[in-house]
């Protein structure tokens, strides 16, 4: 992400570490998870749901 971002590494933990917080959630997986409950993000295609 933070190659793709041209930012670096600690700042893109920063962020991640903000919007986890601000949307009560635990880790990477929860916040995956939200993005596909909330539509924010679809499945790849030929992914089992």
């Amino acid at each position: 992400i933070a190659v793709a971002l041209a930012i670096a590494e600690n700042t893109v933990k920063n962020h991640l570490k903000n919007i986890l917080e601000k949307l009560h959630l635990e880790n990477r997986v929860q916040a995956a998870t939200f993005a596909l409950r909330e539509g924010l993000v679809q499945r790849p295609p030929g992914k089992p749901s």
